[in-house]
């Protein structure tokens, strides 16, 4: 009869003596918040917390103000519309295996869209409500195989911030939270066993983060929205001016005994007749009674003129800063004397207060996230704030003067190296000093060889 294998036991070595393992691990306190969660007094039916502000609204002030337009597009294109490339992590070793599985992971996201127009459609979402869901199919072996980008405005967020909804036309489909390992199904949104096309896909739900919402993010306009009513306000108004025809406010006296109606008909013409380009240049009959006679007198328009320009600008100011835009990125010229230096002060800020943050937290979704490499990362290429023709000045004097080799200068404005490129030069003409002639002075021409070297090769 075979013996029974004596069990093992382990114990740890505490300040109490030899205690088992076992009780140890019932015994240990496991780390969690402690914070209050927030409360919703208004859910929408299956426990769908609602957005703190209606993201068709400020899709709405998005279409109608060109500023915030523009504000949104130029952001998306500095952040992920400018290129990327795969580098190498620290003291990690080229691999041709694995980068050829990231560069086809991303030519083949989806069969419509590439990474760069997914990404664009994000920050756009980002800018304009606050808030992107970014869509995760896996295949059957549970491997990242597609990604899609999820509107924001049709996205609702669940209570337990582990599930959401995409809403349109009275239809729902469910999504659960990127890493979720329970699914779910699509349909119900509960709990389900079931696999194939009733599990619900994953989301990366990635939020401007606003303090009066645990749930959703809000977009940086909701500052300046005021700003946006303003401008729509003289945008309506000058409308309404042509559409008048460009005639002023006025009063129109009737003076005198006229006719019962004839009130009405001066009113009637004035505002009806005469409004559009249609009726452009049609004349004002009137058959004067004796002894009575029209009095016009248009109110004053200059005051308003003048103050709207002032007003303008000071509302579109407002918009520029609440994302930190340079004007001459969206297009507005700054003229002034030190408009340039103003210009390249104001885009470093933007580039290093918005456009570098937000490549950190796209890079470490798309790293951590979706590539999940050991060896390669993939890095935004950033906006160039050089002065292009004063450092190929610096880079000549520096190569003229044996400081730099024409590679090291070439590399530094990004170009590639050249053979012999690896020489120091000095120029010939150099002599004693008081020997120097005209012609032995290290002239243009010596300058323009040194730039062959950098620019022609």
């Amino acid at each position: 009869m075979a013996k029974k294998k004596a069990k093992g036991h382990v114990y740890i070595q505490t300040s109490k003596g030899l205690l088992p393992y076992d009780i140890l691990q019932k015994a240990e306190t496991k780390t969690s918040s402690k914070q209050l969660e927030a409360t919703q007094k208004w859910m929408t039916e299956n426990d769908l917390v609602p957005p703190p502000y209606n993201p068709m609204s400020l899709l709405t002030l998005y279409e109608s103000s060109p500023i915030f337009f523009r504000c949104v597009n130029q952001l998306a294109i500095d952040v992920a519309g400018l290129g990327w490339d795969f580098k190498l992590k620290e003291n990690k070793k080229e691999s041709e295996v694995e980068l050829n599985r990231l560069k086809d992971f991303m030519k083949n996201l989806n069969p419509d869209d590439s990474f760069r127009t997914i990404m664009k459609m994000l920050l756009v979402d980002w800018g304009t409500v606050g808030y992107f869901g970014l869509e995760v199919a896996r295949n059957n072996k549970k491997d990242i195989a597609e990604i899609y980008h999820v509107p924001a405005h049709t996205l609702k967020v669940h209570k337990s911030k582990k599930r959401y909804a995409q809403i349109r036309n009275n239809k729902k489909v469910w999504f659960k939270k990127f890493g979720e390992t329970k699914n779910i199904s699509s349909v119900t949104g509960r709990p389900s066993e079931g696999g194939g096309e009733g599990r619900a896909n994953e989301l990366i739900f990635y939020k401007n983060y606003y303090p009066k919402s645990d749930y959703y993010g809000v977009s940086n306009i909701i500052a300046a929205v005021g700003d946006i009513m303003g401008l729509i306000g003289l945008r309506d108004y000058n409308l309404s001016f042509f559409e008048n025809y460009g005639i002023p406010a006025a009063f129109v006296v009737l003076e005198g005994e006229w006719d019962e109606g004839s009130w009405k008909k001066v009113s009637d013409f004035v505002n009806k007749e005469v409004k559009g380009s249609s009726n452009a240049h049609r004349t004002f009959v009137v058959e004067q009674p004796d002894g009575c006679k029209i009095t016009w007198s248009p109110l004053n328009v200059d005051v308003k003129e003048s103050s709207f320009k002032l007003y303008e600008k000071a509302r579109q100011d407002n918009i520029l800063i609440a994302y930190s835009m340079p004007p001459e990125r969206v297009g507005i010229r700054i003229v002034g004397k030190l408009g340039g230096n103003v210009a390249e002060e104001a885009t470093k800020i933007y580039v290093s207060g918005v456009v570098e943050p937000l490549q950190l937290d796209l890079e470490e979704i798309i790293n951590e996230k979706l590539l999940q490499s050991e060896i390669y990362e993939l890095k935004f290429k950033n906006i160039d704030l050089r002065d292009y023709d004063k450092l190929v000045d610096r880079l000549v004097k520096e190569v003229g003067l044996a400081i730099k080799t024409p590679n090291e200068a070439r590399n530094e404005l990004g170009l590639e190296p050249y053979d012999g490129g690896d020489k120091f030069y000095i120029p010939s003409t150099l002599i004693d000093a008081g020997e120097a002639s005209d012609e032995n002075k290290l002239g243009k021409a010596d300058e323009d060889s040194i730039r062959k070297l950098l620019e022609e090769r």
